[in-house]
């Protein structure tokens, strides 16, 4: 999917060679893949769907994971170490501020992330509360009425929402309604507010927007974050915190024909 986001369409052949696996690994997953709706096949080569198009967040957990977990420490340390309530929202970098809160018995979190949840009950100490609503396969988290009617019984110290997009213009947005929806509850019903998302979130806009990108109060990202985007956000008073991560390795180009 990060070879077809980058050069839209590919060579199956060359797949092999470039993914390290057998042909019938590669056409066995091409298969499911298609299935999904993730990509399109045809004479020899595969194609993305739609430009944009929301990946399943089992292929997002192993994108920019070096990122990720920077970011994850960073966010949970801006937590006071004292008995809080926090709400959590589900999404890969997410996952990983809720690892680093696992060891906190002085918390009380509200999530909606179904990852999220395995993450903060690693080690059994914090509270957690999952709310109802109807579970979205693709970010495997729980949207709609009843999730958003149990973050609005709360009130919380902080919250902390990943996103799909980050736009100074446009906003905080994702590829889902309904997630923004809950997103918004979240953000809405929190004292103070934390947006966790690595650099590719940068520049890009979704077709449902969460908040104005001056409605949060910190941003938390990494140092591959486009200088003039960050500029922009810290102009709107928004704290944008970069956490340094190593330069990334240049990924060959595949034949694209």
């Amino acid at each position: 999917m990060r070879l077809l986001t980058r050069y839209g369409e590919v060579e199956v052949h060359t797949l092999p060679g470039l993914l390290k696996v057998s042909g019938p690994t590669v056409r066995r997953d091409l298969a499911l893949m298609e299935e999904k709706g993730l990509l399109l096949r045809s004479y020899g080569k595969i194609a993305a769907a739609r430009q944009g198009a929301e990946m399943p967040v089992s292929f997002r957990h192993a994108r920019n994971t070096e990122a990720k977990q920077r970011i994850g420490a960073l966010a949970s340390s801006l937590i006071p170490r004292r008995p809080l309530t926090v709400a959590l929202s589900g999404g890969s970098t997410v996952r990983f501020v809720a690892r680093h809160l696992a060891g906190r018995p002085d918390l009380t979190v509200v999530t909606n992330g179904l990852d999220t949840v395995g993450s903060l009950l690693s080690r059994q100490l914090v509270r957690v509360v999952v709310t109802g609503g109807q579970a979205r396969p693709l970010s495997n988290d729980l949207v709609g009425r009843g999730a958003e009617r149990t973050l609005r019984s709360y009130r919380f110290d902080f919250a902390v929402i990943g996103v799909d997009g980050i736009s100074p213009e446009k906003g905080l947005t994702r590829h889902s309604v309904r997630g923004a929806d809950v997103d918004r509850a979240m953000l809405e019903q929190a004292d103070h507010t934390i947006v966790v998302a690595d650099s590719s979130k940068f520049g890009r806009v979704h077709r449902a927007k969460i908040v104005d990108a001056a409605a949060v109060h910190t941003i938390v990202t990494d140092s591959h974050a486009e200088t003039t985007t960050v500029a922009k956000l810290r102009e709107r008073g928004v704290t944008t915190t970069l956490v340094v991560v190593p330069p990334r390795a240049p990924e060959a180009a595949p034949r694209t024909g």
